[in-house]
């Protein structure tokens, strides 16, 4: 199996080697860092991820995104490596096709959100979307939703309240949609649950105790490798564990300026300025630098 095999990598390690580890894996977000403001990658950077990974790097992805919305990235980067969805809910390997790791929102949290469910629409102003099972549900199609439904090109199915209700069970993530300053005045009232910004204005409730960062630990275990190894960039709230976790944690140019505060370093460029090779440029130099010639 794959994670057999990067095990016996970990193991194999020389004592010299884990005093100076190189950087092995680019654990990249996706909306704001991988992809530009059209989200598009640029097919300079496809042809850079696809070198680093010829010459014995590992890339993988750390999103909000549900699989649905990430699997056309999946296929266009032709990616192997397990990668963390749902802001850290999930953890997907597409060798295997299958999910290896799973956490969901628990019950009363659920049902706390569907039984205020109008107190929070009206006076708020927010979109609820449940994601359950690989399904995305909500009650309506505003003009907000669908807006969320052309940038993610992922399909939504419309639900009663009642609906809902009977699938509070198995509750990966549910995402609320509005103005920034709404957002922050819910997110105040429900501190008692897991919620983060993954842009300014969504919000999202997650699993307990769960983040990106947990999620790439979790990897990080799975496959026998260390922090010191693993370089995460990312330009959003939802990424501040995981730049924190990363023994290089990098906050792109773009970035919300909280997260620049706990990042490693910056990037020069924004996304929309290819700041992905800066990274993969950084990475490939450290291997010269370091070893010379490649790492095996």
């Amino acid at each position: 199996m794959l994670y057999i095999f990067y095990i016996l990598r970990g193991l194999t390690m020389s004592i010299d080697q884990s005093m100076h580890m190189p950087i092995r894996w680019i654990v990249s977000d996706v909306d704001g860092t991988l992809l530009d403001t059209h989200q598009q990658i640029s097919p300079y950077i496809q042809q850079r991820i696809r070198t680093f990974t010829e010459r014995g790097g590992y890339f993988t992805l750390a999103t909000g995104r549900s699989l649905m919305s990430v699997q056309p990235f999946i296929e266009l980067l032709h990616l192997t490596n397990p990668l963390i969805l749902y802001n850290g809910a999930k953890i997907y390997d597409p060798l295997q096709a299958c999910f290896l790791e799973e956490q969901f929102v628990s019950k009363s949290h659920v049902q706390w959100i569907f039984n205020h469910y109008y107190s929070i629409r009206q006076p708020f102003d927010l979109d609820l979307l449940v994601f359950h099972q690989e399904q995305i549900y909500c009650t309506r199609i505003t003009p907000r939703i669908q807006c969320w439904i052309d940038k993610e090109q992922v399909e939504v199915q419309v639900i009663t309240l009642m609906g809902l209700e009977h699938i509070a069970e198995q509750i990966t993530k549910m995402m609320l949609l509005g103005e920034p300053e709404s957002l922050t005045l819910f997110q105040q009232q429900i501190e008692f649950l897991n919620t983060v910004k993954s842009e300014h204005d969504i919000l999202e409730i997650l699993p307990f105790g769960i983040n990106k960062g947990t999620a790439l630990q979790q990897l990080i275990t799975m496959t026998g490798s260390q922090p010191d190894e693993v370089l995460a960039v990312g330009d959003h709230l939802n990424d501040v564990e995981m730049i924190k976790l990363a023994g290089h944690g990098v906050a792109m140019q773009n970035a919300h300026s909280d997260l620049k505060q706990v990042a490693n370093w910056i990037t020069v460029k924004t996304n929309n300025e290819e700041a992905l090779v800066e990274i993969i440029d950084h990475v490939e130099q450290s291997w010269t630098e370091q070893y010379n010639p490649v790492i095996r």
